[in-house]
C-alpha cells in the first residue's frame, strides 16, 4: 500500500479540484466548461451574502469572469449543466442527472401531499394543472399559481418559517420525479420551472407515476412500507462515485458517499469495483486509509490563493477538511448571533496547500464596498497582504468600488 503525508494528500486534493492551477489572463467559456467537468458539480444555494453561491467556486479556480458567459452555459442549449438534488441543489451536467434514476422513480417515498388523507386526490389534481401550465412556456411558481385553480388548504411545513404554497409543492415534486426540469432563474432566484424535454434534449422525458410497477399505488397508501430501492431501480452509484473520486483525488468512503449524497452500502460495492480495475488505490495517509485515484496529480508545491464558498466542493463536507486540513468549519448563518465564533458568511481562505484563516464576507452594495467583517487566522499567523489581494481582485470582480478590511477602507486604485 503507497504511503503518503497529510500535506502530499493535500496538494492532491487541491490539484484534483482544480485549484493548483495558474489563472488564466482572459476566462473564456472553455474555461468555464473546464473546471466543471473537473468538480462534476457545482452547488445552488439561495444565500447571496457576497454574490449566488454557485458563482464563487469559478471564481476560486479562475479570477475574474464574466457571470453572463457561466449563465448561458447553464441556461441556454446546448447545456452545461441541469438542475437536480445531486449534492443538495445543485447543477450536474445532463449525463450525471441520468444517473439518478432511483431517486427521480421514488421520489413519492416523500409525502408531498399525494397521500393526505383528506386532499391527496386534489393534489395530484394540482400536480396535473400545473404540468399543463408548463405545456405552453417555462414558468415561475408564482406564474403558475395565477394560471391554475386549486381549493387545497395551505398548510405550516416547519421549513424555518419558510412554509411553500401547495402550488410550489407540486412543481417541487415534479422536479424531484425527473418530470419537470428548471430552464432558468429569476432575479429573485426563483426557479423557472419547464417540462424536461423543453430545457435539454439530452434529458429522457420520465412519466409521472406514484409507485412500482407491480404497486402503482405504493406512494399513495397511508402506512405502507416504502424503503429505498423498493421501486428495483438504482442510482448509477458505480458511475457517481467514479466522478467523486476523481473529481476529490484522495478521498475516504465517506468522502465518496457525500458528493453526490449516496447510501455507504452501495458505496462501498461501488468502491470495490473501482480497487477491481485499478482506477482507485489504497493509500495510507499518516496511518489513516484512503483511497486515492489512479490519475490523480501529487504536485511538489502549491501555489493556490483562493476565498472558498461554504459550498465550495473543496469544502462542503466538513469531516474531509477536518481530516486533511486540521481545519474545523462551520458557516455559522444558521448559528444564533450570540454563539457566533467566527461570523455570519465564513469564507476559508486557501493559501498554499492549508486553509489559512476563515473571513466574513459581506457584498455591501450600498457602500460601493466588499467588507471582510472578521478575519480570523490559523496557528496565529497572519497573510493580510495575500488576503488583501484577493479581496481586491474580488471586489473588482463583483464592480464594487473598495475593500473593507476588519473596518479599514480601502478604495480600489
Amino acid at each position: 500500500m503507497q504511503k503518503m503525508t497529510r500535506e502530499a494528500a493535500r496538494r492532491t486534493a487541491i490539484a484534483a479540484t482544480g485549484l493548483d492551477r495558474p489563472r488564466p489572463s482572459t476566462v473564456t467559456a472553455r474555461h468555464l466548461k473546464s473546471v466543471f467537468a473537473t468538480m462534476g458539480l457545482t452547488q445552488i444555494d439561495s444565500v447571496a451574502r457576497v454574490v449566488r453561491s454557485h458563482y464563487l467556486p469559478f471564481f476560486s479556480r479562475l479570477g475574474p469572469y464574466p457571470r453572463a458567459t457561466l449563465d448561458r452555459l447553464l441556461y441556454s442549449s446546448p447545456r452545461m449543466g441541469v438542475e437536480y438534488w445531486a449534492h443538495a441543489a445543485a447543477f450536474v451536467p445532463p449525463e450525471t442527472w441520468k444517473h439518478f434514476a432511483r431517486s427521480r422513480a421514488e421520489w413519492w417515498r416523500n409525502d408531498y401531499g399525494q397521500r393526505h388523507p383528506e386532499t391527496g386526490e386534489r393534489f395530484r389534481a394540482l400536480q396535473c394543472s400545473v404540468l399543463s401550465a408548463l405545456t405552453t412556456a417555462p414558468r415561475t411558481a408564482r406564474e403558475v399559481a395565477e394560471l391554475v385553480d386549486h381549493d387545497l388548504p395551505e398548510r405550516h411545513r416547519g421549513h424555518w418559517g419558510w412554509n411553500p404554497s401547495q402550488v410550489k409543492l407540486a412543481l417541487e415534486s415534479l422536479f424531484s420525479a425527473g418530470v419537470v426540469s428548471t430552464a432558468g432563474r429569476n432575479d429573485h432566484f426563483e426557479r423557472i420551472y419547464a417540462l424536461t424535454r423543453d430545457v435539454s434534449a439530452e434529458l429522457p422525458e420520465v412519466p409521472l407515476s406514484y409507485g412500482t410497477g407491480d404497486r402503482p399505488g405504493l406512494g399513495l397508501e397511508p402506512s405502507a412500507s416504502r424503503p429505498r430501492g423498493v421501486s428495483g431501480v438504482e442510482n448509477d452509484v458505480l458511475e457517481l462515485t467514479r466522478i467523486a473520486a476523481r473529481a476529490l483525488g484522495i478521498a475516504r468512503p465517506e468522502d465518496l458517499a457525500d458528493y453526490f449524497r449516496q447510501l455507504r452500502a452501495p458505496t462501498d460495492a461501488a468502491i470495490g469495483k473501482l480497487l477491481s480495475t485499478g482506477e482507485l488505490r489504497e493509500v495510507d495517509v499518516d496511518g489513516a486509509a484512503a483511497l486515492r485515484w489512479h490519475r490523480a496529480r501529487t504536485p511538489r508545491e502549491v501555489h493556490a490563493r483562493a476565498l472558498l464558498a461554504p459550498f465550495d466542493p473543496l469544502v462542503f463536507y466538513r469531516p474531509r477538511i477536518e481530516w486533511l486540513f486540521d481545519f474545523h468549519y462551520r458557516i455559522e448563518i444558521y448559528t444564533p448571533a450570540a454563539q457566533r465564533v467566527h461570523g455570519y458568511y465564513v469564507t476559508p481562505f486557501l493559501l498554499g496547500d492549508r486553509l489559512v484563516g476563515r473571513v466574513d464576507l459581506h457584498r455591501d452594495r450600498a457602500a460601493d464596498a466588499l467588507r471582510a467583517h472578521r478575519v480570523s487566522w490559523e496557528a496565529g499567523e497572519e497573510h493580510t497582504d495575500e488576503l488583501l489581494r484577493e479581496l481586491q481582485t474580488m471586489a473588482e470582480w463583483l464592480g464594487l468600488g473598495a475593500v473593507d478590511l476588519e473596518g479599514t477602507h480601502l478604495p480600489l486604485s
